[in-house]
């Protein structure tokens, strides 16, 4: 369970690179560090909630008196069937010794039950955002997994956390109706493919902004553990510094409410997204001291 979350990231935590590599070649997981005023935020739009991420950045740098750029990594997806291209360890080194300094939108354990990606290379900054998994129903009667008749088919994304504590703990219990991805998941129970279905509220809302006008509502899960997910930024280990800075900045957006207007900015405001608490804290890792 401890690199389950390789399945919501879908990070295939893959072995660096060998030590003795060339800093100056664009497939080495090292480089030197860059400096200037401006930071550098790698973009990725396949999260449907790249908008918001994108204008962040450009809040988190001017809080800290620089100028944000973006390295767009990931294109928007073509179809709804596509699924995510896979971000492993590797890359995501890569990416940070010759793309940019702060890369957005991780997922992050609210528990140490579970660790962040590549969090042996990897720094992650304190959370800004707690999203959940939505149960979500056109059912009026039908509101919540207590609720969920046997023989009501629950759409949920094949290898998705949900599915996996479903089918864990509730196997004998519900009758699923798998899809490949969570694009596909949410089309389906916009046009009324799927009845009912769980899927990351960030997944959601980008795609569906007014559920009521498609007959849709939808809760926090509850009644299954780990549903609820920080959202962080991350950065290499050798940057201590800038993580410093990077989360004095993101507090004072918290503080300053500038991250819930760009949740109303984005019609994010709703159940199953918030902002992070100050008090929020990454937890420790459990395969690595983070000092």
């Amino acid at each position: 369970m401890k690199r389950f979350i390789t399945v919501i990231l879908t990070l295939a935590l893959a072995s660096v690179g060998g030590a003795q590599e060339d800093p100056n070649s664009p497939t080495s997981t090292i480089g030197p560090l860059r400096s200037g005023s401006a930071m550098t935020f790698c973009l990725d739009q396949q999260n449907p909630i790249w908008k918001f991420e994108q204008d962040l950045a450009v809040a988190v740098a001017r809080s800290l008196g620089r100028k944000a750029e973006f390295y767009v990594h990931r294109t928007p997806l073509p179809d709804l069937d596509t699924a995510p291209q896979p971000l492993d360890r590797t890359e995501l080194m890569r990416l940070f010794a010759h793309r940019c300094d702060i890369y957005p939108g991780l997922v992050g354990s609210t528990t140490p039950a579970f660790d962040y990606p590549a969090d042996e290379q990897m720094y992650a900054t304190r959370p800004y955002l707690k999203v959940s998994y939505l149960f979500v129903s056109h059912d009026p009667k039908v509101a919540n997994l207590a609720q969920l008749p046997k023989t009501m088919p629950i759409s949920m994304e094949r290898n998705g956390l949900p599915a996996y504590f479903m089918y864990a703990t509730r196997r004998d219990q519900f009758t699923d109706r798998p899809v490949e991805t969570a694009a596909r998941l949410v089309d389906d129970l916009k046009t009324g493919k799927a009845r009912v279905g769980m899927t990351f509220a960030s997944q959601l809302y980008p795609r569906v902004p007014d559920l009521k006008k498609v007959g849709l509502s939808a809760q926090p899960v509850v009644g299954l553990p780990n549903m609820t997910w920080y959202i962080i930024y991350g950065l290499r280990r050798d940057r201590p510094s800038l993580r410093t800075q990077v989360d004095g900045a993101i507090t004072r957006l918290i503080q300053r409410g500038e991250v819930q207007k760009l949740l109303v900015k984005y019609g994010l405001n709703r159940p199953g997204v918030a902002v992070a608490g100050v008090s929020d804290a990454r937890p420790q890792s459990e395969s690595f001291k983070d000092n």
